[in-house]
């Protein structure tokens, strides 16, 4: 098998685009979320996100006119691009792979407006008009025509955890001999009356107002109210090991680990056991051939509901039951809320930041420790820690789980 590492990035965040901007927003602890500019809320109970603010940067105006009709295709190119030329990469060849995830193809509606209407009743039936669609594949098709043709491509939808499976999956493709790079991620925009309407029907979002100086988005927070919807990509570029050292490039980290599980337990509630969450875990540690002493850093799914944060909570102490108590823990969703499809790639970048920079970013929304959500929690501030060894927890809809471990990469 082959040694993995990654040697490029790009990132679209609400806390800041392009990698020094994302690691600053960090280090910071920007909070990226505040009222929905994208549309008219004023029917909705759901009225604040994690908008990205800063522009794609594109090619053409052809691609400018898609990324109106549907942002999360303009933050994809934005992403791609970035971490293909910070991987030296101008065009895919036969030996190349792209896999990247999203969520759905539903973008854009014609006149929509809950304005003056109010009401469940309202909202599903403003949710059954006719949408104007693009393909799923509409991002992987232009990143196609940008840099040619790869041996394989194809776009994943598997909701939350997609962003974290393509990354692993791609990472077996390489470690395995079937590819000797891939460019892998998610991207996603749920900041739209189908997204924002459909989660308010779920009840899975914090409503209402933020208290006076306090973060919306608040994981593992004993006054949590639900998740804050984001937006964004994430994608890197993975390459073996032998082939990018003796291109000169530079080595950011080491993929070492993964693992993807299914709890099937219901469509939103995830197992109360954290059985998949677990399985996912321990998968991601054989498959690095790691005992769990060897995780220094987790970062958390960490969403912010009341039923996730306490059932990840557990799994983790279950998994690092002769650890956890030293093992700092992070919840990057609390300064740039859930970006869906795009969440668990732009994870793997902050734990990135982690090996990279030696710090943890902070829970912004972390006061008092919600029972059940008892870990070793990084607060308010970011901290420095000397990371070696990094795990990332992605959880979908479904009950789909996936976790990654990353380590420093040693030339």
């Amino acid at each position: 098998m082959q040694r993995v590492v990654i040697t490029g990035f790009g990132i679209v965040s609400p806390i800041g685009t392009g990698a020094e901007a994302f690691f600053a927003g960090l280090e910071a602890g920007r909070n990226g979320i505040a009222p929905i500019t994208r549309f008219d809320t004023s029917g909705l109970d759901v009225r604040y996100a994690g908008e990205v603010k800063d522009a794609p940067i594109l090619a053409d105006e052809d691609e400018r006119a898609l990324a109106r009709r549907d942002p999360k295709v303009g933050f994809a190119l934005t992403a791609a691009a970035e971490a293909l030329t910070m991987a030296g990469v101008t065009s895919f060849s036969a030996d190349d792979l792209i896999h990247i995830g999203t969520s759905l193809e539903t973008f854009f509606f014609r006149d929509f407006s809950l304005s003056g209407q109010s009401g469940e009743d309202a909202l599903r039936r403003q949710l059954v008009t006719h949408p104007w669609c693009l393909p799923l594949d509409t991002a992987l098709v232009r990143i196609r025509k940008r840099y040619g043709n790869p041996g394989q491509a194809a776009t994943n939808c598997s909701a939350c955890a997609v962003g974290a499976q393509t990354i692993g999956q791609a990472f077996h493709a390489v470690r395995d001999g079937r590819f000797a790079l891939a460019l892998a991620g998610g991207f996603d925009s749920m900041i739209n009356p189908l997204g924002v309407g459909g989660f308010q029907l779920l009840g899975a979002p914090a409503t209402g107002e933020p208290q006076d100086g306090a973060a919306f988005c608040r994981p593992f927070d004993a006054s949590r109210t639900g998740l804050v919807l984001g937006e964004g990509a994430g994608f890197v570029v993975l390459e073996e090991r032998e082939r990018a050292l003796a291109a000169g490039k530079t080595l950011l980290a080491e993929i070492v680990g993964f693992a993807s599980t299914l709890d099937a337990h219901g469509l939103s509630a995830p197992d109360p056991e954290g059985d998949g969450a677990t399985r996912a875990m321990r998968g991601a540690l054989a498959d690095a051939g790691l005992p769990p002493q060897a995780v220094d850093h987790i970062n958390t799914h960490g969403t912010g509901t009341q039923l996730n944060d306490p059932v990840e909570a557990l799994a983790i102490r279950r998994v690092f039951n002769a650890s956890w108590e030293r093992v700092p823990v992070a919840a990057v969703k609390s300064m740039m809320g859930h970006s869906i499809a795009a969440a668990g790639a732009i994870e793997v970048i902050a734990c990135l930041y982690t090996l990279l920079r030696g710090m943890i970013p902070p829970n912004i929304g972390l006061d008092k420790t919600g029972a059940g959500c008892e870990l070793k929690h990084v607060g308010r501030q970011a901290e420095a820690f000397a990371a070696q060894c990094v795990l990332t927890n992605s959880f979908g809809f479904g009950g789909q789980n996936a976790s990654l471990i990353l380590t420093q990469a040693k030339a």
